[in-house]
Parts: structure tokens; sequence; C-alpha cells
């Protein structure tokens, strides 16, 4: 009886387990189609920010100093994002370990780095082996809101610009799908596409420049009001801002979606426990009974032979 018993309670904890997987699985189904709208609505608002950039640089070749890099890079800023909480598979794992090798391949060269982590988790965990962070922001994983994404990168600005730092990389997860989720790292400063040397071309006699991927006209179709340098100045730091919150919320979407499958993997595996359970409850019920009627056929036989 002592078995069966433990066996019921076993398959009512897996259930009650089962439920919980199973609605923050639906919760999280919700929240992704949100995010990724979020994201398909910023990505084309970066590129184009990105070749108007190129397209000034092209035409008008200036001198920013975001866009230039320092004579020495001495030291090189390594920004990580993870989440705040778990519950996301390997979520967490992947992306700490893709900061880590960044960090190991600036000390490779020779540079010193300094270390800013948003999430909980990544904090936790870079405390937790001793690793000094210069900066900590926690809570932005659920919702990122652009406002913490211009309150980060000034920042991250301020700090290149009074040459605390001579390069910054960031480390964050992209968003391919539901099911898919790539730890990813990137220059953001100084601008990386534009650190290449300008090749001019002809074509058609038609003057064009190769900055990095873009290619565009030397003297393009329009002009600018007010001039390139004072265009360029305002877009430079609205392009990191967004850049920073294009990270965020490919992070928030990757965690959205490792999460969701992480509880659906979850949920299946309490199915399957279940039916396991269960079988097994059933043939320990049938031993219980077929021995409880061996015991009443011996108890009978003993009395008739009295």
């Amino acid at each position: 009886m002592e078995r069966t018993t433990q066996i019921k309670s076993k398959i009512k904890s897996v259930s009650g387990t089962g439920k919980i997987t199973g609605a923050m699985e639906l919760v999280a189904s919700s929240k992704i189609r949100t995010a990724q709208q979020r994201i398909l609505e910023a990505r084309p608002f970066i590129g184009e920010v990105a070749d108007i950039i190129a397209h000034i640089a092209c035409y008008s070749p200036m001198v920013h100093p975001l866009l230039t890099p320092h004579e020495q890079t001495e030291s090189v800023l390594v920004v990580g994002i993870t989440a705040d909480r778990g519950l996301c598979g390997g979520y967490n794992t992947n992306i700490i370990r893709v900061i880590e090798n960044t960090i190991r391949r600036v000390e490779k060269e020779g540079k010193h780095y300094q270390l800013d982590i948003i999430g909980g988790r990544g904090i936790n965990y870079f405390k937790y082996i001793g690793l000094g962070m210069n900066n900590v922001y926690e809570h932005l994983s659920d919702h990122p809101k652009f406002l913490d994404a211009r309150e980060i990168a000034i920042r991250i600005i301020d700090r290149y610009l009074s040459r605390k730092i001579n390069q910054v990389i960031i480390c964050y997860t992209k968003f391919i799908n539901a099911a898919e989720q790539v730890p990813s790292s990137f220059q953001i400063l100084p601008v990386p596409f534009l650190e290449e040397s300008i090749e001019q071309q002809e074509d058609d006699g038609i003057g064009l420049a190769i900055v990095g991927d873009r290619v565009c006209k030397i003297k393009p179709e329009y002009t600018y009001d007010p001039g390139p340098e004072q265009v360029l100045g305002s877009l430079i730091p609205e392009y990191i801002y967004t850049i920073v919150y294009m990270a965020l919320l490919e992070s928030s979407a990757s965690e959205t979606g490792a999460r969701m499958t992480a509880m659906k993997h979850a949920s299946d595996n309490a199915e399957e426990m279940i039916k396991d359970l269960t079988v097994e409850y059933h043939r320990s019920r049938q031993q219980q009974i077929t021995m409880e009627i061996s015991e009443i056929v011996s108890g009978s036989e003993a009395l008739s032979g009295i």
C-alpha cells in the first residue's frame, strides 16, 4: 500500500510541475510575438542610419571622435547582456561563455579590459567567480526601453570620449527565431564599418566609394541642411543608442524564445514521466491485489482444514 501511495504522490507532484511549465510556455509564446515585432521594426532604422553615415563619410570624409580609432588601444570595454531570470535552458550559459571568451581574447592581445554586465544572472555569476565589474544593470531583460538603452550608451560614449576606454565590444544573443538564438559579439566603438579605408571606383562615369560592405555615390543626389558635420554629429550618438537598444531587444526576444523552448521540453518530459509513473502504479496495484487474493485464499484453506 505504501508503494502505490508514493507513486500517486509522485504523479501529483509531476502533474503540478507540468501545469506550471505549460503556463510558462504559454506566457513566453505570447510575449515572443511582441518582442519579434519590436525587432523587425528596429532593424530597418539601424540599417538606414548606418547607410546615411556611410554616405556622408563617402561624400565628405571627416574626423569625428566616435568614428576615429584611438592611437593606442590599451583598454577595451566588454558589455555583456544576460537575463535577469533563469528557467531558459542554456541561454545564460551560452552568452556568459561568449563574454568570457571575449575577455580572454582581449587579455591575449595584451590589453586591459573593463566589464559592464546587464542582467542579474550575469552579475551573480561574475561576482561568484570574483571578476570585477565597472557598471551593472538589472531588470531590463523583460521589457527593454529605449531610455534605458540611451542611458547605458551615454555612459559608454562619455568613457570613450574621455579615453578611459579605447574600444567597446558588446556581447548579446542574436534572435533568429523562437527555436534558434545565436550568442554573438561585435564592436560598436569606434564605428567598425568606417574603420576600413574608403576605396573609390568608377561605374559608368559615376564616382563610387566602398566603406566596409557598403557601396555609395561619392556625390549623392541630395544635400544636407545643416551641413554634413552637423548631421553626422547628431546621427552618430543616435546610432550608438539604437545599437545598444537593438542588442537589448535581440537578447530579450532570445531569452523569451529559449524559455518557451525549455518549458515546452519540460512539459513534454512531465507528460512522459506521468505516463511511466501511471504504468508503474498499475503494476504495483496489480501486484498488491494479487498478494491480497493469495492471502485470502491461504487463509480460507487454513480455516477449511481446521
